[in-house]
């Protein structure tokens, strides 16, 4: 869903007016601020602290958070099953993520070659190319920088945390 996405990185929650919120746009635009959050945490990230950051697309997976969507796409959401996975083969990309050896390989090479994105896993379990809109580095950074602030933050947080400093945010201690 992060392909239909948009993020206006200074209207981030949809609240500023210029654009009518909808359960839908709330949901594909989260969908590519989390691409997006996600590469910029993948570039801040050192390779030698041998974490991976990857974004995992699940598929269409029948779940709640379709109860909002248009009546019409409601509908066809119900009587496509084939296309939509339950909640156990929904999960199969994430966990191939979180348990693959190559996975990390995967993501240390697109480290070491720049690449602009974080790495990103279809629902298929094979590496693919997010959305052209995810490519966008300057709101990439921007939607970086601004849900640090919104959570209280620093902009050098994951370089103070990887130290082993305790940060406190607005939610409570990092």
């Amino acid at each position: 869903m992060h392909n239909v996405g948009f993020v206006e990185p200074e209207d981030m929650n949809v609240t500023s007016g210029k654009r009518r919120y909808t359960s839908l746009i709330g949901y594909c635009s989260s969908k590519l601020a989390q691409v997006m959050f996600s590469s910029i945490l993948h570039k801040r990230i050192p390779a030698e602290a041998g974490i991976s950051v990857v974004c995992v697309s699940p598929g269409i997976v029948y779940t709640n958070v379709a109860r909002d969507l248009p009546k019409f796409l409601l509908a066809a959401y119900k009587i496509i099953p084939y296309f939509v996975f339950n909640a156990e083969e929904g999960s199969r990309s994430t966990l191939f993520a979180a348990t693959d050896p190559q996975v990390p390989e995967y993501c240390d090479t697109l480290k070491a070659d720049d690449w602009p994105v974080c790495p990103f896993l279809s629902q298929d379990c094979h590496p693919t190319n997010p959305s052209e809109e995810a490519h966008n580095i300057e709101t990439a950074y921007k939607v970086w920088e601004n849900t640090l602030e919104m959570i209280g933050l620093p902009s050098d947080a994951v370089e103070r945390l990887l130290e082993g400093e305790e940060l406190k945010c607005q939610y409570g201690i990092s």
